[in-house]
C-alpha cells in the first residue's frame, strides 16, 4: 500500500480483493429470494414459488491514489481476472470469499494521482460476518483467515513436487488425509456431538448438555437439531472421501480446510468444537522408512500433510473461539495456555523445518487470539473454593451467595452433585 493511500485511510475506510488494497467511497447490497412467478390461464392471480435464497450481490465503489495508482489498479486488474472466487475483506460487510463479476476502472478528468475503481461482487461464502466481528476480536478472526490461505500455499509448494513422482507417493498423502479426516468424522458422530445437538434447545435439559454456547435457539426441537446433525455427518463423509480422492495438493489442502471448518459448524457447543479441533491439531503419523527410490518423496509428502492438516485445525481453533462462552477468568485463562502452547508446538515445528511463512503465520495468529483470551479473562469473575460443614441444597447455596436462586443451575454444573438437593462440602462456584 503506498504512503499516499495510507494517508488517505484516515479519512476513508480500507479494503481489499485478493490482498490488494483501495480506499471505499460508498457500498451497496441486494439480496432476497429467488422466485419463479407462475400465470395460468382463466385463473386470476398468479402463484409465486420460492425457489429458495438468492446469491447476495455487494456494489462498491472506492479509489487508488499515489504514485503508485497505476500499479494498484493494474493489481486490481488481474485480481478481477483471476478464475474462481477470492477473499474480499471489507470494512462493514466482513471478510466474504466472493467472485467478482464486474470491474470498472477510470481517471477523473483534470486529476492526477487518483483512478476510481467500481466492483459487483456475488458472495460464495461469509467467513467472518459481522455477528462474529462483534464476538470475536477482528484481527484474531483474520489472522485464523490467512492462516488458512498460508497452509494451502505453502503446502502446495512443498508437496506439490513430491506428488507427482508417482502414483504411490499421492496414495501416501492421500492416506494420511484420510486417517486424520476419520478423527474428524468421529467427533461428529460421537455421543458428545449429540449432546452438542440438544445444547441449543431452549428449557432446561439439564447440566450434561449445557454446554459452552452463548445462544439459544427457540425455533428448534429435537428433531430439527437431530437432522440438522444428520445432515453434518452426511456432509463430513463426503468431505472425507474427497480428502481419499485428492490427487493434487490444492484439492488436499481445499478438502482439508473443509474437513475442519465442518467439524466447527456441526457442533453447536463451543466446548465440543474445540475438544474435536484439539484432537485433530494433534494428530502426527510415524516418519515412513522404506528402501525404494521414491521413499524421500513419501516421506515428504506425509510429513507436509500431516503439518497442512494440523495448520487448518488451528485456524478453526481460532475462529470457534467466538462462539466460546466462558463463565470465569480461570476458564478463559485455561483455555488461553491450551491454545497457546498448540499453537507454540505447531510454530517451532514449522521454524525447524524451514517453513518462515508458516511460523510467521501461526505466530500472529497465537498472539492476536490469546490477546482476546487474555481480554475476556480479565473481564470475568474469579473461580473461589467454597467450604460448608454439611450437604446443602442448591437453592439454599445459591441464594447464600448470590442472594439469586437462579444461579443455582450454575452451581450444579460446577460441583456435579449426586443430587441437587446435596451438594458437595467443598465445591467450585464464582466469586461474583
Amino acid at each position: 500500500m503506498s504512503g499516499s493511500l495510507i494517508n488517505t485511510a484516515l479519512e476513508y475506510l480500507q479494503c481489499s480483493f485478493r490482498a490488494v488494497p483501495f480506499a471505499v467511497l460508498g457500498s451497496g447490497g441486494e439480496t432476497g429470494r429467488k422466485q419463479a412467478v407462475h400465470q395460468y390461464p382463466y385463473r386470476d392471480g398468479v402463484y409465486v414459488e420460492d425457489l429458495g435464497k438468492r446469491g447476495r450481490v455487494y456494489h462498491i465503489r472506492g479509489f487508488v491514489t499515489g504514485a503508485t495508482a497505476a500499479v494498484q489498479r493494474d493489481l486490481l486488474v488481474l485480481a478481477a481476472e483471476t478464475a474462481g472466487p477470492g477473499l474480499l475483506i471489507h470494512p462493514t460487510i466482513g471478510v466474504v470469499k466472493a467472485a467478482c463479476m464486474n470491474f470498472v476502472w477510470g481517471e477523473p478528468d483534470g486529476i492526477t494521482g487518483r483512478i476510481d475503481v467500481s466492483f459487483d461482487f456475488l458472495e460464495q461464502k461469509d467467513l467472518l460476518g459481522s455477528t462474529i466481528k462483534v464476538a470475536l476480536d477482528a484481527a484474531a478472526a483474520a489472522a485464523a483467515l490467512v492462516a488458512q490461505a498460508v497452509s494451502a500455499s505453502s503446502y502446495a509448494k512443498t508437496a506439490t513436487a513430491a506428488l507427482a513422482v508417482g502414483q504411490p507417493v499421492v496414495a501416501a498423502a492421500q492416506a494420511v488425509a484420510t486417517g486424520w479426516g476419520r478423527v474428524a468424522n468421529q467427533a461428529v458422530r460421537s455421543p458428545r456431538a449429540m449432546a452438542s445437538a440438544i445444547s441449543i434447545l431452549p428449557g432446561n435439559n439439564g447440566r450434561y448438555t449445557s454446554g459452552n454456547a452463548a445462544v439459544v435457539d427457540n425455533t428448534a426441537t429435537v428433531s430439527t437439531v437431530l437432522a440438522d446433525l444428520t445432515t453434518s455427518r452426511v456432509a463430513m463423509e463426503s468431505a472425507v472421501a474427497d480428502l481419499g480422492a485428492g490427487g493434487t495438493a490444492d484439492a488436499l489442502s481445499s478438502a482439508a480446510l473443509n474437513v475442519a471448518e465442518l467439524v466447527r459448524t456441526s457442533l453447536a457447543d463451543p466446548g465440543a468444537q474445540m475438544a474435536a479441533l484439539l484432537s485433530l491439531a494433534k494428530f502426527d503419523v510415524e516418519a515412513s522408512a522404506t528402501l525404494a527410490p521414491i521413499g524421500a518423496a513419501i516421506a515428504t509428502a506425509r510429513s507436509a500433510t500431516a503439518a497442512m492438516c494440523r495448520q487448518m485445525a488451528l485456524a478453526s481453533i481460532a475462529l470457534a473461539c467466538a462462539d466460546w462462552n466462558p463463565t470465569s477468568s480461570d476458564q478463559a485463562e485455561a483455555l488461553r495456555k491450551l491454545v497457546a502452547t498448540q499453537m507454540d508446538t505447531a510454530a517451532t515445528e514449522a521454524a525447524d523445518e524451514g517453513y518462515t511463512d508458516i511460523w510467521r503465520v501461526l505466530r500472529d495468529l497465537r498472539s492476536s487470539l490469546t490477546t482476546f483470551l487474555a481480554q475476556q479473562a480479565s473481564q470475568l469473575p474469579d473461580q473461589i473454593t467454597v467450604a460448608r460443614n454439611g450437604p446443602l441444597p442448591a437453592l439454599v447455596l445459591a441464594q447464600q451467595l448470590y442472594a439469586d436462586g437462579s444461579r443455582s443451575d450454575d452451581l450444579i454444573g460446577r460441583a456435579n452433585p449426586i443430587h441437587p438437593a446435596f451438594m458437595p462440602t467443598n465445591f467450585q462456584a464464582l466469586s461474583s
